[in-house]
């Protein structure tokens, strides 16, 4: 979508893009020849993150002539890295931290789209259709990182109880969020004093992944409407949104729910709930090991996969427009290594071989103790899911070697992809307007996803708010892009 940014962006743009080059200049005769990566870390560095850094960095030296200093950074770290124009060469960007598109849209990150074709055709070729979703007005300003493109959404159950005391059955895949209630209900006449569902502040995850979601959930496009060209509505407009929130409602009324879900930070310290959400893929053993529930649990697929430009945005590679083009290259190169050598992503997805992680018999990793305790990460942080080697739980329950094919062709068989894919919503005419609105969800959403409020009730107060603040100037500016969008061919 070809549109003027703001003034304001402009500006900012322009700020943010001298600061930078500031830095690069003040800074480029004492920085380190090597690459200077941040990537996103609530916890800090691993404990022997610089060990397996330096194996890694052996190995790219002799291969690549290429080095890095790989940081790890919580959020707010970075953000302030962004905003004051510190200097960086490759950063996590994505959609839920560090927003890519608003930084890419101010013209923070290199515009790779000619480099990353001419200097690394590898790298190019790897990341194929998944591209879209790093563009803005058709310009490639990040490197999307494959994973799982896709939002599947499961159910966790504990089949010790569900399967083994009960003698129902879980199946692979259940028909939609309702499919839960006999397992809940049985679950309750066992246990009337307890709740069967992990149910934090923040909803069961993926809980509103069945449609696409604009500002932050306040406007939605469903991925199942029939006209051509996609219509934005307010989430209070369309009928799915509102039955889950009254499925969770009903459930919450029922005593599936526990009565103060809306004010509790975390339930990941109690193993105890037999039912569980989860958002991951088809073959992910990450909620399956017994050894950390004190139970074998099952994972049916209840919705999915969905696949939209939010989804696809799951992990990503910026690259500092500060940089030069011979910087740059060297950037390229190291994410095009990561990208195609398996050996070579082992290392900084898992550690070091004999150490940290060793090689099964059907070509799985299985981490070691020492590399749970000291070099404990997520793929995400390091690169590509799809060219690390698959991780199994144990030496019995053993992991698909090859999984990540199975997934992707998933996705190209049963996804269900978004009709706007690809389409970017800039949020910078209307920013005031999204800050006041989303400030007003705020103040429901949270008793909305945890069933705590009854939507019939709640939902008509918060609509009056909104639209007293400008909710149908957001929506038309929605409709607006989308619109021109697909005028100008997509």
């Amino acid at each position: 979508m070809n549109r003027p940014i703001c003034c304001k962006y402009r500006l900012l743009r322009l700020c943010l893009f001298l600061l930078l080059m500031l830095s690069l200049t003040g800074c480029s005769a004492h920085r380190d020849s090597r690459l200077r990566w941040v990537t996103y870390s609530e916890t800090g560095a691993p404990l022997d993150a610089k060990e397996v850094i330096a194996a890694a960095n052996a190995v790219s030296e002799e291969k690549i002539g290429v080095t890095v200093n790989l940081e790890f950074q919580p959020p707010d770290k970075i953000n302030l890295m962004m905003a004051s124009g510190e200097y960086y060469d490759i950063v996590f960007t994505c959609a839920w931290t560090n927003d890519f598109d608003k930084n890419a849209e101010a013209g923070l990150y290199y515009d790779i789209t000619d480099l990353v074709q001419k200097e690394t055709p590898a790298l190019y070729q790897s990341i194929g259709k998944y591209w879209d979703c790093a563009k803005i007005n058709g310009r490639i300003m990040g490197i999307p990182i494959l994973k799982n493109m896709g939002a599947q959404n499961m159910f966790r159950l504990n089949a010790d109880y569900f399967e083994g005391q009960k003698g129902m059955e879980i199946p692979e895949e259940m028909d939609g969020l309702e499919a839960l209630e006999p397992y809940l209900k049985a679950y309750k006449e066992d246990f009337p004093a307890k709740y069967p569902i992990a149910m934090d502040r923040g909803g069961p995850p993926g809980y509103m992944n069945f449609v696409e979601q604009i500002a932050g959930g306040i406007i939605v496009i469903p991925y199942d409407q029939e006209s051509e060209i996609p219509q934005a509505m307010a989430l209070w407009d369309c009928e799915k949104v509102m039955d889950r929130y009254r499925t969770l409602h009903r459930w919450y009324k029922a005593g599936y729910i526990h009565p103060d879900a809306a004010t509790i930070d975390s339930t990941a310290a109690d193993k105890s709930f037999p039912v569980r959400f989860g958002v991951a893929w088809k073959g992910y053993m990450g909620y399956s090991n017994p050894a950390d529930w004190g139970f074998h649990v099952k994972t049916p697929t209840y919705e999915g996969p969905f696949i939209s430009r939010q989804s696809e945005q799951g992990a990503m590679f910026g690259i500092c427009a500060a940089c030069s083009e011979e910087r740059v290259i060297e950037c390229l190169k190291y994410i095009e290594l990561l990208s195609t050598d398996r050996k070579f992503r082992d290392i900084l997805a898992y550690g070091i071989e004999g150490k940290h992680f060793e090689y099964l018999d059907n070509g799985t990793v299985l981490t070691t103790r020492t590399g749970a305790d000291r070099y404990a990460t997520r793929l995400y942080q390091t690169g590509s899911f799809v060219n690390a080697s698959v991780a199994s739980i144990s030496r019995d329950i053993l992991a698909d070697p090859d999984q990540w094919e199975k997934v992707f062709e998933e996705y190209d068989t049963e996804g269900i992809y978004s009709k706007t894919h690809g389409f970017h919503y800039s949020e910078s005419r209307k920013e005031s307007i999204i800050t006041a609105l989303q400030a007003i969800f705020g103040d429901y959403s949270t008793e909305l996803r945890t069933g705590t409020s009854d939507p019939d009730v709640v939902i008509p107060k918060m609509r009056a708010r909104m639209e007293a603040a400008g909710f149908e100037e957001l929506l038309a500016d929605v409709q607006d892009q989308i619109n021109e969008w697909f005028a100008s061919g997509h």
